[in-house]
This record gives structure tokens, C-alpha cells and sequence, in this order.
């Protein structure tokens, strides 16, 4: 019976494993698998024998929005994400036409502290330090005239790549202006958890595109390779890493990835919970106990 540690996110996880030990897993001995984010302190019950996250020394790279932009720069991946910068006046030098520009602290996620600035008033915008500059992306797709953003899952583990077959999507409460610098249109997603809340949640996999999405996804997951080869060459038999990785659908049937999320929020509505985020934990489990999965795509 598998037997979870976890710091976060702990009933979605041991859900999953009491999804997983109603199967048969005859053979298995009674393994631990560890979700233990280090942020929060130690795990007093760790055991040596147990699959458990990439060392934060690892992960926290991928977190930081600067660091994914160096190495996009250093592997000349240019056609993934937004046209990113670590300084206004490398931002100023974009020869292409941004209408809005987004400040984003390197570290923090779920929006936490991003500013919308319009182009004319970049060149007088007094960066913050350890943020990055980042182009918006005029030409997204809408719901219902509202901006929205989509994740999807990838499993790293045993110097491989896994996509999973689905993800969510948030969509925003206002309308939609391209142009607009207000937080409430390009940003806030707060209240996502709620069935009440004016901010919305759905599966990927209810769009009506989704099948091409995901094909863009998988491309462009294959695409930032090398971003993630330290990551990959750090996973083994016992050690894995689950990324989230936001993105932007694109009316010409493109998307743009716009960051990855290493340690990422897994408690979401009761539906993205049970119908995506469990399943991606039982399927991650049984990818890693040898059992097999049909929902986790391993990319080479």
C-alpha cells in the first residue's frame, strides 16, 4: 500500500494513492511517495527509500523567471515564450511592437506583485530589482470576450519527460482589452477556487481546440528541452519533479508558453481537483511504480 508524505496539496494527493492502492498493486512491498517542498521545513519522516522531489537547488531554477530566461537566450529558443528581458533598456531595444509589458518578480506565481505598464510609459518605469520585463501578446484567444490562460502538467522523472493528458483553464472575470493596463483584465485570477467566484475554472480538454492545443504544447515542450535538461539529468528511479507551465492559446492556432511553475498550486475548484489534479497524481504514481499509464505521454 503506498504510504504519502505531503506539505501540500495532501488530501488531492493521498486521494490519489487510495485511488491507486484500490487497484492491484500486488509486488510493491509498501513504498512512500514524498510531495515535501522544503520551503516549509524538512520532512522529520523522510526514509532513504522513498520517491521524493528534486533537490530546491534544482527546482528553484526553473521557478526563477530570470533564470528560464537566460537559458532560453544561451539555447536560442525564441519562438516558445514572450520576448523577455532583465532590463527596461533591453526591453526598450525590442525591435518588434508591444502594446503592454509585464513586470514580474522572478520567483513569486499566482500573479503575486505583476505589473501591467503600457509601452509609452516604459521608458520612464523604474524596474524593480529581481523582476524580469516581459512582452504581451495581442493577437489571444478569448471566452466570451475575457482573457484566459491555460496550464498544463509535466512529470520529470527518471531522466525522462511526461506530458499529461490534460490541463485547466482560468478565465478571467472583465472583458478583454488589449490595450488596457488594469490588473483585473491582464492578471487577477483570485476566487478561482470558488464555484461562485466571477473568475472562472474548466479542463483544457472542454475547449473546443484542445486537440491542437495540446499537439502546440507537446511541440513546444520538446522545444525547451534544454531549459529543463538539468532537471531531466537530476531525476532518477527515486527523485521527480512536477512542472506547471502557463500558456496562452493564440488566435492563429499558436500558443506561447508565458512560465514554468516547479512548485506549483495544485488545489484548485472541487472539479479541476478531481476530474485533473488527482488523476495527474495517480497516473505521475503509476508511471513511477512501474505499473503504467495511458494518460502520461513520455516525450523524447
Amino acid at each position: 500500500m503506498i504510504k504519502v508524505q505531503a506539505n501540500r496539496a495532501s488530501k488531492n494527493f493521498q486521494q490519489a494513492a487510495t485511488n491507486l492502492n484500490q487497484s492491484c498493486l500486488e509486488g510493491l512491498g509498501d513504498p512512500i511517495f514524498s510531495y515535501w517542498c522544503k520551503f516549509y521545513g524538512e520532512n522529520p519522516d523522510e526514509q532513504a527509500n522513498s520517491v521524493k522531489l528534486l533537490e530546491p537547488s534544482i527546482y528553484n531554477r526553473l521557478e526563477s523567471k530570470a533564470t528560464v530566461s537566460k537559458l532560453l537566450k544561451e539555447h536560442n529558443i525564441t519562438d516558445v515564450f514572450p520576448a523577455t528581458f532583465l532590463t527596461v533598456k533591453e526591453a526598450i531595444a525590442h525591435p518588434n511592437p508591444v502594446n503592454i509589458w509585464f513586470i514580474k518578480p522572478f520567483h513569486l506565481s499566482g500573479g503575486r506583485d505583476i505589473q501591467v505598464v503600457a509601452a509609452a510609459d516604459l521608458p520612464h518605469f523604474k524596474l524593480p530589482k529581481f523582476n524580469i520585463v516581459q512582452a504581451g501578446i495581442d493577437n489571444i484567444q478569448l471566452i466570451e470576450g475575457k482573457k484566459f490562460t491555460a496550464r498544463i502538467y509535466l512529470l520529470i522523472w527518471n531522466q525522462a519527460v511526461y506530458l499529461f493528458n490534460d490541463g485547466f483553464v482560468i478565465v478571467h472575470a472583465p472583458q478583454y482589452d488589449k490595450e488596457s493596463t488594469d490588473y483585473s483584465v491582464q492578471v487577477d485570477h483570485r476566487g478561482y477556487e470558488s464555484d461562485e467566484s466571477p473568475v472562472k475554472m474548466m479542463l483544457a480538454s472542454e475547449l473546443a481546440d484542445f486537440v491542437q492545443i495540446m499537439a502546440k504544447a507537446e511541440e513546444s515542450t520538446r522545444k525547451i528541452r534544454p531549459v529543463l535538461q538539468e532537471a531531466i539529468a537530476a531525476s532518477s528511479h527515486k527523485r521527480y519533479i512536477f512542472l506547471g507551465i502557463d500558456l496562452l492559446p493564440l488566435n492563429d492556432g499558436n500558443i506561447k508558453f508565458i512560465e514554468i511553475n516547479a512548485i506549483p498550486n495544485f488545489i484548485h475548484s472541487p472539479k479541476i481537483n478531481q476530474e485533473l489534479n488527482v488523476p495527474f497524481f495517480e497516473h505521475a504514481m503509476r508511471v513511477m511504480y512501474g505499473i503504467g499509464s495511458d494518460r502520461l505521454t513520455p516525450l523524447k
